[in-house]
Formats: structure tokens, sequence, C-alpha cells
């Protein structure tokens, strides 16, 4: 994997750039200038990342640090790491949506369904599937358009990640958490709902099921 990244100090010294290095979950490892030179107060820095040996999401860190030893703050991506003969994921049913999950209705509480399925066909390196989840106590009805990513790991869970519209109307980012009964044994479902035409929606971590399934299906 090629790691690229900018690495600016115009905005806080001007000091020239002295190195860069990533990190992920824990390790730090030093990035090359992409110019073959750290002597400017803007950089371009590159580095091959190792291959990943079990999919997964993986938290990507880059920080610079200037001639004068001051050291810029980490900059962080997910990256998703998938096989697309894990598997795929179907689910459908409903939760208890707690206030503030919607940042529109904060006091809005109560029933939320949903349903859905991500699934890479053969051939595929993006998944086909929908999802639709519904929290009518907060009018918010959001359909999904497009799938990015599909990861299964070996909890079993999944989770899976695309774009779609809330209403018909507002584009949003989407971000699913499924567990198949590896949720302190049960079903679980999280969703966040982002990226709103500059702002964030809806956010739920992973909850136990009050009713229906998710499943896991191995190839």
């Amino acid at each position: 994997v090629a790691l690229t990244a900018n690495v600016d100090d115009s905005t806080t010294g001007s000091s020239d750039i002295a190195s860069a290095e990533y990190d992920i979950d824990g390790g730090s490892v030093p990035m090359d200038a992409q110019d073959g030179n750290f002597d400017a107060v803007s950089e371009d820095v590159t580095a091959s990342v190792p291959a990943f040996a079990v999919p997964g999401l993986y938290l990507i860190c880059v920080r610079g640090t200037d001639a004068a030893n001051n050291t810029g703050a980490d900059e962080c991506v997910l990256l998703a790491v998938y096989d697309p003969s894990a598997g795929f994921v179907t689910g459908g049913g409903w939760i208890n949506s707690p206030a503030g999950a919607d940042a529109d209705n904060p006091s809005a509480a109560g029933r939320a369904t949903f349903g859905f399925v991500s699934k890479y066909h053969k051939g595929r390196t993006t998944p086909d599937g929908s999802l639709e989840f519904q929290f009518k106590a907060g009018d918010l009805n959001f359909k999904s358009t497009s799938m990015e990513w599909l990861v299964v790991t070996g909890e079993p869970r999944a989770q899976f990640r695309g774009e779609g519209t809330i209403n018909g109307a507002t584009v949003c980012k989407f971000h699913v958490d499924a567990w198949d009964g590896s949720f302190s044994g049960a079903d679980a479902f999280g969703i966040r709902i982002t990226a709103c035409g500059g702002s964030d929606r809806y956010s739920l971590d992973a909850t136990p099921l009050e009713g229906g399934s998710i499943k896991i299906h191995k190839k």
C-alpha cells in the first residue's frame, strides 16, 4: 500500500520540515520526502506500507516534525483491508435509538428500524447491496445509493461504508457496524450518517437488537 501525505508548517512557525512518520496502531515508521530531501516548509511525503495479513479496519496516523523540533498533531484515516472471499452480511430488525443520537433532533428517542445486505460479487472490488434505516421520531429515512467497501472479521462482525440520501434529498456518507451474535452474545447494529452537506446527522455505536437478526454468511 502506497501512503502519501503533505506535511506543512506554513501556519505554525514556517520552519522547514525535518522528518515525518506514520504509525498503525502503535509502532512509528519513518516516511520519505517525495523529492528526496526534507528542506522546505511544505513537504509531500511517502512510505510503502507492508501488506496486511488479516482483514480489518486499521487506523493510520501521520505526523511531521520541523527543524525547530516541534511535532505536529496526528492526522489519521481509517484504512479498510478486506477479503472479497470472506463472506457477506444481511440483516433486518429494530433497535432503541437513544436521545442524542440524532444531531438534528437531539431529544428524539424510540424505535429505529433497519434492513441491509452487502456482498462482493465475483471479480468485483466494491460490494453491491442496499441499506435502509428509518427513525420516525427524528423524521429520518436513510437509503443507500452506493457501497464503498465491506470488511468481514472473525468475531463474526461486518462493517461496510457507502453513500446515500436522507428523505430522498440530502446526500450523506454512512458506516454500519453489524455483529452476528458476537456482541456480548447478541446481534448488534450501529450506524453513523455523516458528511451531510457539511454536517453529521446520526451516530449510534453498536447496540443489541430489540428484534430481528444479523447474519454473516461464509462463502
